[in-house]
């Protein structure tokens, strides 16, 4: 065979190679293309699916949950008591144009400037002229600033009440700052010129001022009647603070130089007797959550008992109020302790317990309603299972989603007919023990600002350890939480 032929067989030969590794090449290449792009296909997926969820979630109501915990209450009724103090009522020298100094419940040092009575009104107008905001120092921007930081470092978002203290602080703070700057202004005024029509009143010993009175000022145990304590006897508490001009004799505030002061409750026979060998008692005021422990001294008056307490603290807290709810802890239940955000009302129909029908046929409890077959549209009772429900002596609660108004059920065994129309409310909190929101009724006993006392153990009601929605206005019944 000849060279050039050889030559030519070995090229083809050679071109067939290398045409065979190039496919293999381009085949390889391309799986290698089709993984990398599986794989971003499926990347792209799982990231679209993190995004999707991340957006749920930003858009999602929160759901704080609440332990429910124990607590104790009273079982002994409320009274009514009467607060005894060391007070008198101060009262103006002079006519003229009044500038207040001390804030309501605030105490005064002995000597300190209660107020001031211009009879002019020059001197009055210029003190004003000269006090204000605008009128603070650096010292006294930084006070209020320091208040504002120590709300935003506390706030939680979980209780308005926050904002309304928040609020009474900042003007509390405010107040009295300008009132120290409207004193420094008066001793400057008053001693440029005469002040001869401008007089300065000064406590004659430490005391907590109020500017409210209700004419038993200064009022004690010997003088209080059995009448005072009826829900019908007036009090007249009227306020002292004058828009400007007083005149001479006028009463300007109160002033309670005593922490210690008393209560005088008027008892029942079996309380008085159950008290005779105590000299302490703790008791509720007002309702407030936690009890004071106050001395206890017994008292009968012909046919009239009564428990005077003693305590040497809390008097600014009422210093405005004369009479006072009490309560006595000498009986005490356990209860369960709530927030009150979480306490919600809803309503249910009323259905008498006599419409509730037994029947093997219906495995259950059940209601009878009226209908129509929608295969023959002959006549017939449609069961409605009530899975759960209250009640009391004669109703049941059953949910507004069961049922329709205008529903007729019937008893076929004694013939009894009812149309759904009667409703009523019940107030209860939404338990998430189970991982959606189930309404449980409760029965509350007492309660303050942020808590109420509910009745423990009762009939499908709430546990001891109980979690339950914090806040009840996000929650939807039997919804799930996820």
């Amino acid at each position: 065979m000849s060279p050039v032929k050889n030559d030519r067989q070995n090229r083809i030969k050679r071109g067939k190679t290398g045409s065979k590794i190039t496919k293999l090449h381009k085949r390889s290449l391309l799986n290698h293309m089709r993984a990398e792009y599986f794989c971003a296909v499926i990347f792209i997926i799982i990231f679209i699916y993190i995004i999707i969820n991340f957006l749920v979630y930003a858009g999602k109501t929160k759901v704080s949950i609440y332990e429910v915990q124990g607590d104790n209450i009273s079982t002994e009724s409320k009274f009514t008591g009467i607060a005894l103090r060391k007070e008198n009522v101060i009262s103006s020298d002079y006519a003229g144009y009044i500038n207040y100094y001390i804030q309501n419940g605030k105490r005064s040092a002995k000597n300190g400037v209660i107020y001031s009575i211009d009879e002019g009104s020059s001197l009055y107008n210029e003190i004003i002229g000269k006090t204000g905001v605008d009128q603070l120092q650096d010292n006294d921007i930084k006070s209020i600033k320091n208040v504002i930081y120590g709300y935003l470092d506390d706030y939680s978002g979980f209780r308005f009440d926050e904002v309304a203290e928040f609020k009474q602080e900042i003007s509390d703070t405010i107040y009295e700052l300008v009132n120290d700057t409207s004193i420094e202004n008066m001793k400057i005024i008053a001693s440029q010129g005469s002040t001869s029509s401008f007089h300065v009143r000064r406590a004659d010993s430490a005391g907590v001022i109020s500017y409210k009175n209700d004419g038993l000022c200064g009022i004690d145990f010997d003088k209080v009647t059995d009448d005072m304590f009826e829900s019908g006897y007036d009090f007249k508490s009227t306020s002292l603070r004058s828009n400007g001009l007083v005149l001479a004799g006028e009463p300007i505030c109160r002033i309670v130089t005593d922490e210690s002061w008393q209560i005088a409750v008027k008892i029942p026979e079996k309380l008085y007797i159950s008290l005779l060998e105590e000299d302490k008692v703790s008791v509720y005021i007002n309702d407030y959550y936690l009890p004071v422990e106050c001395g206890l001294t017994t008292v009968q008056r012909e046919s009239s008992y009564y428990a005077l307490l003693s305590l040497d603290k809390y008097m600014p807290m009422y210093i405005d109020e004369r009479t006072l709810s009490i309560e006595f802890e000498s009986s005490v239940e356990g209860g369960l302790k709530v927030p009150l955000s979480a306490i919600a009302k809803k309503e249910f129909y009323l259905v008498p317990l006599s419409l509730l029908v037994e029947n093997e046929q219906y495995t259950g409890q059940v209601f009878l309603k009226e209908g129509y077959s929608s295969e023959t549209g002959d006549p017939m009772y449609i069961p409605v299972y009530p899975p759960k429900y209250f009640s009391d002596a004669n109703y049941a609660y059953i949910d507004m989603n069961l049922l329709n108004e205008g529903d007729v059920l019937d008893n076929p065994d004694t013939g009894e007919s009812f149309k759904v129309g009667l409703k009523n409310t019940i107030e209860g909190v939404y338990n998430v023990n189970k991982g959606y929101y189930q309404f449980v009724k409760i029965e509350r006993l007492r309660q303050n600002n942020e808590y109420a006392i509910v009745k423990k153990n009762t009939k499908d009601g709430l546990n001891l350890y109980d979690h339950i929605a914090l806040d009840a206005s996000v929650a939807k019944d039997q919804a799930i939480i996820y």
